[in-house]
């Protein structure tokens, strides 16, 4: 029983609140146009009780305009031609009225470059028959122009009350030249209007460019006193136009650019709203922030789907999310936005701070419609999947800009699964191309929301300094291990000398300074500040100064191969050391090392260094793959001059070729290695390598190579060979060097240099070693062409290979002189033994 009292008395308020609606509604009947037409002609109806004489669902004759109406809403329109006035007929239903009127908006819209407006008339009938026509308003009243809405009224007849009537409104071609205007109407009511007697107030004041504030009333307001200037003044200054864009939305401009968050007062007086109600004189404070000044990185590329998949949770279209990184309002109506080649414009949107909006292809708009703020672009540029460079810029320049590949997913399987690309952190302020990762959100995408990779744990560690070059004499280049801020001042270098630079670019993680005088080849600068900043704000805290050099581009002459190792313990690398014979700083970065080929060319072309490479002055490098292995292995060797490459050429332990290559690509000089190079009391060459004796003689001579030495850790990368022949010791005619010496390496050298040093070329001559028995143990050469200089080295072996005994030998040199004569010259020297 008590459940039959709860549900009657339910049912009973409802009744009575159902009565007041219908009361209030009887009163009034009002038609928005927001109902989708029915496109039919009469006697058909094409919304209830309305007719038209040809309703279509194109932009011609009788048809509903989207976007035209009051506040941006739907509307009827009428598009007159010379053989076609557009007749609407309503059926006004009176039955339950003895008082009212009829009011509604309209406007015209410029159609075409003629001046033909269209002439409106109406007439009542309760039979459906018209004969007796009235203006709506006076001659001229709709001209080809755009105007802004207007209310009209029109009076019912005293008799037509308590019956069912009908009122035609016969809109006509009128007279002129070229097509006629566009004639919009909304908001159409007859009966009793509750007259509007509250006066318009300010809703708020903002900033719409540098010049301009957009001032938002409570209600439409009137289209002729909303634009006189005089009735605004903003701290004393009037406007110099004041557009009503909207019915009631009032757009200022002044003379001068305003101040960025300076506090502004506005005074509006005399407004009236569209009923006659004025606004009282009212001052608005605000202050003031220019939404069309987006700085870069204000609006971040923070998402982007360039593959999307049907048959999954997202919709299957493209997209891609803005993030508002700023702290202020920004209007995107400036903003152009581009994929690739192709360009489109944004319309005008206002996006909030850490607002997400997304841009979709307009034609799919109503996909996104649950996924936040849309911004539908016309003529959308393509996201190709494999990749290209996306552009969010306005007219100053670019607010951000990244670029995408096919790699960037890091896994195929993901490139073409539909899932989004998403960044760790939009607060960056730095390009972010290399940091888009493959979206880890169940529906493979987080368009409107956080994303689903958001990471924002604040980095705290400087940037570090990879590399420091001149890429010319007037351009610095340094590089760093992250991205640089891009804003960065001019300031944030000094180098002795009063250097300053003109300009810079920040690209990535390279910054790169351009000075307008030239600097000095092969002097030395210092960097004394370096003020330099990674994304996070972080700045480089690297020792200072920095000596730096300009060098000169290396020649032939200049650079030898010095050292190889081609068989490394295994899991170390290999090395190439490269040897400079100048005093000059020289750049080696744009040569190459090569291998050969089946026919003895060039092969396997290796670039030194993509960002170049400085040798110092008599100065060595060792080029490899892992710079810290090889200290590891080497650690005599710690502190020469080491450079990773990224890739040696293909270097077969059994032997092969190492070539030297310039700039060009011309070769400059080969090293034919084998194990048989080795020492031949060396028992195992692995870790072993091979040093050049004289960088004066041929790389192509064997003896010019020999193993490094035991005491030195068998290699010396980066530095000064353990087996070299000084070159002073090419002064007398026959010298040796040293006199004594242990093969196996227990005290210092496995060998001893046996140098000549002639007046001319063309001698002839032999070298041999005997024991004090007068026994020939070793020919080092037999009646061979002698340069001017040279020198063959002896590695304390007999003619079998095997190591000679401890004790006293002689050198016996005979050489023959171009006209015959013949030298004999004799030489003592000492094999010893391990202490």
């Amino acid at each position: 029983m008590r459940s039959r009292a709860i549900i009657s008395l339910f049912l009973f308020i409802l009744w009575v609140s159902l009565g007041k609606v219908l009361a209030q509604g009887s009163s009034l009947v009002l038609q928005t146009f927001e109902e989708n037409f029915v496109i039919q002609s009469r006697p058909a109806e094409f919304l209830p009780d309305w007719t038209g004489n040809d309703v279509r669902g194109s932009a011609a004759r009788v048809f509903q305009a989207n976007g035209e109406g009051l506040n941006g809403s739907r509307a009827l329109a009428v598009q007159t031609i010379s053989s076609f006035d557009a007749e609407l007929t309503i059926r006004v239903r009176l039955q339950e009225m003895s008082e009212g009127k009829v009011r509604f908006f309209a406007k015209t819209l410029r159609n075409g470059s003629g001046d033909r407006g269209v002439d409106v008339f109406y007439a009542w009938s309760e039979s459906g028959e018209f004969t007796d026509f009235e203006r709506l308003e006076g001659e001229g009243a709709f001209p080809n122009e755009d105007q802004d809405f207007r209310q009209f009224e029109i009076a019912i007849p005293e008799d037509f009350f308590g019956r069912e009537v009908f009122l035609l409104l016969d809109i006509r071609y009128g007279e002129g030249s070229g097509t006629a205007a566009r004639w919009v109407m909304d908001d159409f009511g007859y009966g009793v209007f509750e007259e509007d007697t509250e006066s318009p107030a300010v809703v708020s004041v903002r900033g719409f460019d540098a010049r301009e504030v957009e001032v938002q009333f409570t209600e439409a307001v009137d289209p002729v006193f909303s634009q006189f200037l005089i009735s605004y003044e903003l701290d004393g200054i009037e406007p110099i136009s004041a557009l009503l864009s909207a019915d009631s939305i009032v757009n200022l401009a002044f003379p001068v650019p305003l101040e960025e968050e300076r506090n502004y007062d506005l005074s509006i007086r005399q407004i009236p709203d569209l009923a006659g109600n004025f606004l009282r004189d009212t001052t608005v404070q605000f202050s003031f922030t220019d939404p069309t000044d987006i700085p870069k990185k204000g609006l971040v590329i923070n998402e982007i789907m360039p593959a999307p998949r049907a048959d999954l949770d997202l919709p299957n279209g493209e997209y891609v999310e803005l993030f508002h990184a700023g702290d202020k309002p920004y209007r995107l109506d400036e903003l152009t936005w581009t994929a690739g080649s192709r360009q489109a414009f944004l319309p005008e949107v206002w996006v909030s701070p850490e607002e997400y909006v997304l841009l979709v292809p307009a034609n799919q708009e109503s996909l996104w419609l649950d996924y936040g703020g849309i911004i539908p672009v016309e003529n959308w540029p393509t996201l190709l999947n494999s990749g290209a460079e996306l552009v969010l810029s306005d007219s100053l320049g670019v607010i951000d800009e990244v670029s995408y590949s096919s790699g960037s997913w890091g896994d195929s399987d993901l490139a073409a699964s539909g899932y989004s690309l998403e960044l760790a952190n939009p607060f960056l302020v730095c390009d972010q191309s290399e940091n888009w990762l493959p979206s880890i959100s169940l529906i493979r995408g987080s368009p409107g929301l956080p994303n689903s990779v958001l990471d924002l744990t604040p980095d705290q560690k400087g940037p570090e300094l990879l590399n420091a070059r001149f890429l010319d004499s007037k351009t610095l280049e340094f590089s760093f291990d992250e991205a640089i801020s891009e804003n960065l001042p001019l300031a944030s270098i000094a180098i002795d000398g009063d250097q300053a630079p003109d300009s810079m670019l920040v690209n990535g993680t390279q910054v790169i300074y351009f000075f307008e005088n030239d600097f000095e080849l092969n002097q030395i600068y210092q960097i004394t500040k370096l003020e330099v900043m990674d994304c996070s704000g972080n700045l480089f805290e690297g020792e200072l100064p920095l000596e730096i050099f300009l060098p000169r581009q290396a020649i032939a002459s200049d650079v030898r191969i010095n050292e190889v190792l081609f068989n490394p313990i295994t899991g170390d690398p290999k090395f190439v050391e490269l040897a400079n014979l100048s005093e000059d700083y020289i750049e080696i970065g744009n040569w190459f090392l090569a291998n050969w080929d089946e026919f003895g060319a060039p092969d396997d072309l290796e670039r030194i260094s993509e960002q170049g490479l400085i040798l110092p002055p008599m100065g060595f490098v060792a080029l490899t793959t892992d710079p810290s292995k090889l200290k590891t292995r080497y650690p005599r060797s710690a502190n020469g001059i080491f450079f990773q490459m990224k890739q040696l050429p293909s270097y077969p332990i059994g032997g092969g070729v190492v070539s030297l290559l310039d700039l060009d690509q011309k070769e400059v000089e080969y090293f034919e290695y084998s194990e048989d190079l080795h020492h031949p009391l060396l028992r195992d060459p692995k870790g072993v390598s091979l040093e050049r004796i004289s960088l004066l003689q041929s790389a192509k001579e064997n003896q010019n190579w020999q193993s490094a030495s035991g005491n030195q850790d068998f290699a010396t990368p980066g530095r000064e060979n353990s087996q070299i022949l000084p070159t002073d010791l090419i002064e007398d005619l026959i010298k040796i060097d040293p006199e004594v010496f242990d093969p196996e390496g227990s005290n210092g050298q496995t060998f001893t240099t046996i140098s000549y040093s002639l007046d001319q070329t063309g001698w002839f001559g032999s070298f041999r070693i005997y024991d004090l028995g007068g026994r020939l143990i070793q020919s080092l050469a037999e009646n061979v062409i002698l340069g001017t200089n040279g020198f063959y080295i002896w590695t304390g072996t007999d003619s079998q290979g095997k190591r000679a005994k401890v004790g006293y030998y002689v050198l016996l040199v005979e050489l023959f002189d171009p006209e015959g004569r013949v030298q004999m010259i004799k030489k003592t020297l000492v094999v010893g033994e391990r202490l």
